[in-house]
């Protein structure tokens, strides 16, 4: 991270902070000038709720948006700017263990219980089973949608709260999600997405639908 003028903080306890969109804690990392140059507002950064917030205000939407920020600083001229061009780091792997133990307590699962009252418990279980989706004891159960990519590694795991008796998501008084590596609160942890039932493209003979 270093080699870039303008990055965002790497995580170490006390420096994520509520994010400014929305509203939650421990969740937003702020842009830093290597060079200890500029001092950027404490709106210029990114949320790591990418999915159900996506906030990303970068240097270089600032300086847009600002464009006599620091005038008398040449920084156009002496470190470009390189966060669009930078190689995105590796991503970090969740074990495969660790998610094969919550794929079963379907009892406390509220979403399992509303599609067993329209599909029955048995195809349920099937649909589950092939999908790898998880239970979670957050929010007094919970449903955890696995992300395997296509190689089998485990990238996170989206954790969300469900009525059992709607199938809707819960939003209020405000929307239960969250992430398994924030709840781990793994150090250095490094998120980058795949499709959500990824896995069940390693069998090249059939033709599946990516919607």
């Amino acid at each position: 991270m270093s080699e870039y003028r303008f990055h965002l903080q790497k995580y170490k306890l006390g420096n994520r902070y509520a994010c400014p969109q929305c509203g939650r804690k421990r969740c937003f990392a702020r842009y830093i000038d290597e060079e200890g140059q500029i001092v950027f507002p404490d709106n210029v950064g990114r949320c790591d709720h990418e999915q159900s917030c996506g906030y990303h205000y970068s240097p270089s939407d600032y300086f847009k948006d600002n464009p006599d920020a620091n005038c008398n600083d040449d920084w156009r001229y002496k470190t470009p700017i390189k966060e669009c061009r930078k190689e995105k780091p590796l991503p970090t792997f969740i074990e495969n263990k660790l998610m094969e133990q919550t794929l079963h307590g379907y009892s406390v699962n509220p979403l399992y219980q509303y599609i067993s009252t329209v599909f029955g418990k048995e195809e349920t279980e099937r649909l589950f089973a092939l999908y790898k989706v998880g239970t979670s004891k957050k929010w007094g159960g919970s449903t955890i949608f696995w992300q395997i990519d296509v190689n089998g590694n485990v990238r996170t795991g989206k954790i969300m709260k469900y009525d059992d008796k709607t199938g809707h998501r819960i939003k209020k008084p405000h929307s239960l999600v969250t992430w398994v590596h924030s709840e781990l609160k793994l150090p250095d942890f490094t998120l980058r997405q795949c499709l959500f039932g990824e896995h069940l493209l390693t069998d090249k003979t059939t033709t599946k639908t990516i919607a």
